[in-house]
């Protein structure tokens, strides 16, 4: 029986049957894996570690007629500090609840995984509000996946905005317009710091991702933004952006 080494991060599980769960994990090399962890649910299991969301690991799997099976985990991180806080567990789970959104069996995207892995790092180790690496995480999952806002340039006319004294920000016309084409369409008024944190965001390394400390205006106003933006584009809510948002400490 042929088997298969993965490095992949789990998104969530079901449970299923007695003992077992069904775990999605997104791995580095074939994109979205749906396993099952046999057993794993027994106070004893060798698989209870690497059964949880945000636990971060290498994953030896077999495939089955109908899905792989996990067969062991050499688990390297389980970001468990994440669990004795409430904002940031909740940041977590809304960055997982993302990052299911996009990923696609045996389709790789390096980029979204780097992204994901260090903001889970930075979220967990790092002392950036929860709220500030969740924006800067959308930020990094907008641009790797194409889907980026217009910050530069009216999404409308094209026209600068670097020079602009005031901007509207689009979510319909996708991203920030100028003030003659907002006039034409709903456009939310934005503030010129806002846009220019998601633009300095945008060109950030992952490594410098716990960089990111946002005025608390920005924080509500980026994250408000983004989650209309983001529901917008994907076509779906996102209860979890949502809860963060409904917050009353961001």
């Amino acid at each position: 029986m042929a088997y298969e080494k993965v490095t992949g991060i789990v998104i969530r599980y079901v449970n299923y049957r007695d003992n077992d769960r069904i775990l999605t994990i997104f791995t580095e090399e074939k994109g979205r894996v749906d396993a099952k962890a046999r057993g794993c649910r027994r106070p004893k299991s060798p698989l209870l570690p690497c059964a949880q969301p945000f636990v971060f690991g290498e994953f030896q799997l077999y495939a089955g007629k109908e899905r792989y099976t996990i067969d062991q985990c050499d688990v390297r991180e389980s970001f468990y500090p994440l669990r004795e806080d409430v904002e940031r567990l909740a940041a977590g789970y809304a960055m997982l609840a993302l990052t299911q959104t996009v990923i696609q069996q045996n389709q790789s995207n390096p980029g979204m995984f780097s992204a994901l892995y260090h903001a889970l790092s930075f979220l967990c180790y790092g002392d950036t509000h929860a709220v500030d690496m969740v924006i800067c995480f959308i930020v990094r999952f907008l641009e790797t996946n194409g889907v980026c806002p217009a910050l530069t340039t009216c999404a409308c006319c094209g026209e600068s905005l670097l020079g602009a004294r005031e901007s509207r920000f689009s979510v319909i016309a996708g991203g920030a317009v100028c003030l003659a084409c907002a006039a034409e369409g709903n456009a939310l008024f934005v503030e010129l710091l806002s846009l220019e944190a998601m633009r300095r965001m945008r060109r950030l390394a992952d490594a410098d991702m716990g960089r990111v400390k946002l005025p608390p205006a920005v924080r509500r106003e980026l994250l408000r933004l983004l989650t209309a933006y983001m529901e917008y584009t994907l076509d779906k809510p996102l209860p979890a952006l949502r809860t963060l948002e409904n917050a009353g400490d961001i």
